[in-house]
């Protein structure tokens, strides 16, 4: 297609000529080649002759007709050829290509943002998710799990993902805590007061503080503006 494009381009940009009136001047070269890849000419393959322009028949000396080749053998030896030349592309494609290292299941990945869904300033990556199950053909399948315990599965290709990064206080330790947590305390930091229970004794008085720390007191009873400043 893309030979046929660049010809019908050469003549549609001559003036005098349009593509339409140049199609079955076009069309003899086409069917008259010789592939680089089966060996052979389409008008070969179908007809089992080598088509000649007519200027090429009058100087031809020979006035005998061209045997035709045996159809079966050139369209056997066409297919070896193709699937040698299909055979050397793919060694050469997997020559520079990359060893896929699949991700085990139980690790956590993020995944690419689509480009037409987002603008510059907008998140790359989507996350973080779950694997749960590997697929074949280098794909798997993923569940998503929030604080808020919603779950949805999704699956996607290996190179749609990035690994979580991990180490010390790293994103994979922060989302496992979150998603093994049932509940979370959520403690402000302009938070300066605590809830205080005062309970009297005989001796002292022991102060019971929400974040779990107990004091005593050594007189029996606080003003209001002691129990403000302690």
């Amino acid at each position: 297609m893309r030979t046929l494009k660049s010809i019908l381009t050469i003549v549609e940009n001559d003036p005098n000529k349009t593509w339409r009136d140049e199609l079955l001047d076009v069309q003899f070269p086409l069917n008259s080649t010789r592939s680089r890849v089966t060996g052979y000419s389409p008008t070969e393959l179908m007809f089992g002759i080598k088509a000649q322009s007519l200027s090429m028949s009058k100087i031809v000396l020979s006035s005998e007709p061209e045997p035709r080749s045996d159809l079966d053998t050139i369209r056997r030896n066409a297919a070896d050829n193709i699937a040698k030349a299909a055979a050397a592309e793919v060694e050469r494609f997997n020559r520079g290509k990359a060893v896929v290292k699949p991700f085990p299941i139980g690790e956590y990945v993020f995944i690419i943002n689509n480009e037409r869904n987002q603008t510059k300033l907008h998140k790359k990556f989507k996350g973080l998710f779950l694997i749960t199950k590997v697929l074949e053909n280098d794909r798997y399948s993923y569940e998503l799990k929030n604080v808020d315990g919603s779950n949805r599965i999704y699956k996607y290709a290996h190179e749609n993902l990035r690994l979580v990064p991990g180490g010390y206080d790293g994103l994979v330790e922060i989302a496992t805590s979150l998603i093994n947590t049932d509940e979370e305390e959520f403690v402000t930091a302009g938070q300066s007061q605590y809830d205080r229970t005062l309970t009297s004794g005989e001796d002292s008085d022991t102060i019971s503080v929400s974040s779990g720390r107990t004091e005593t007191a050594s007189s029996a009873t606080l003003s209001a503006s002691e129990r403000e400043e302690f």
